[in-house]
């Protein structure tokens, strides 16, 4: 059995039960910009056509706030343009927020997904306002989106995983280089549409995506991480809260990266390990051996019952096993 197969190393997240679905913070927020989407434009409700062109209500706007529909501020990361739109945005939620979600728990995830979507309206309305005569009316959850987009970069920024370009050339990328492109991306589209009115997609609300991403960058900052990159391999493995700390306790399933790496190597009889596995890594069947016992002691003793050696077997078999990822573009 892996050690990610326990059942005590599956992280356990509040959840409704409700017609034998187990409803969460991520499900609700993506089924939410479904159910909105399904409703204005297969059923007619929340479209305005008053102006001649069909839109849906509930996007927010300069003129909307100052006429007291501070609400809009909310809805508008619901609301979405047309079917592209709503699609794009579903995607990015699903492999970005998801992962937000798995790894710091509900609460987190419907606060960078709030804030970010809160700070990326304000940015945009007031970029366009102060350097634009053209009005704004903004739709869509792409800046709530960037800012867990750049929360799981901080969190795990050399992370490698493979993009696809133009959905047709696969590129091996760690996440942090891929999330210094896109915002970067941003910055100069969001410039470029400022002086050029005319410009192909400016309508994108590039400033929101910014504002966004800073929010989700600057909120994992104010958690504590990115100064000590991590990887997925290592979130299981979670250091104890001191009793008399007066700090605000950490998600149950979160790591506290180290401030020091033990430089111990395992020692292993190589050949002894091989007559028993041929086929297989000498040192990746001795650390199983080694490290079932000690899983077994966390699930039914807790992690505060290990012995500084038996920690120490933890973290080489961590290494170990990272040691094994390829080196990406």
């Amino acid at each position: 059995m892996s050690v990610y197969d326990r059942d005590y190393m599956q992280p356990s997240r509040p959840s409704w039960n409700l017609r034998g679905v187990q409803w969460n913070a991520f499900r609700i927020v993506f089924w939410l910009n479904i159910a909105v989407f399904i409703c204005q434009y297969l059923f007619g409700l929340g479209m305005d056509s008053s102006g001649g062109q069909l839109m849906p209500k509930g996007g927010v706007s300069l003129d909307l706030l100052t006429d007291g529909h501070v609400l809009s501020l909310l809805t508008y990361m619901f609301v979405h343009g047309d079917l592209g739109h709503v699609i794009v945005n579903l995607v990015m939620l699903w492999f970005v927020g998801k992962q937000v979600y798995q790894i710091f728990g509900g609460a987190h995830f419907l606060r960078i997904y709030l804030f970010g979507g809160l700070v990326g309206a304000a940015l945009e309305i007031a970029m366009r306002a102060w350097f634009s005569d053209a009005p704004v009316y903004l739709v869509g959850a792409s800046a709530s989106i960037f800012a867990l987009f750049l929360a799981l970069a901080v969190t795990i920024p050399n992370e490698v995983f493979t993009a696809l370009i133009y959905f047709i050339i696969p590129v091996r990328v760690r996440m942090w280089k891929l999330a210094a492109v896109v915002l970067g991306l941003n910055v100069v589209l969001g410039l470029l549409g400022l002086i050029w009115s005319g410009m192909p997609g400016s309508s994108t609300a590039y400033f929101a995506h910014i504002g966004g991403a800073l929010t989700g960058w600057y909120y994992i900052r104010m958690l504590g991480f990115g100064d000590h990159p991590l990887t997925y391999r290592q979130l299981w493995n979670s250091t104890p809260r001191s009793p008399t700390s007066s700090a605000p306790p950490p998600h149950p399933h979160l790591v506290t990266p180290r401030r020091r790496r033990l430089g111990i190597d395992l020692e292993v009889d190589v050949a002894a390990a091989r007559k028993r596995n041929p086929s297989g890594d000498p040192k990746v069947d001795v650390i199983r051996e080694e490290v079932d016992p000690i899983l077994d002691k966390i699930s039914a003793h807790g992690l505060q019952s290990l012995s500084e050696e038996e920690r120490l077997t933890l973290e080489r078999a961590s290494r170990l096993v990272s040691k094994n990822n390829k080196k990406p573009f």
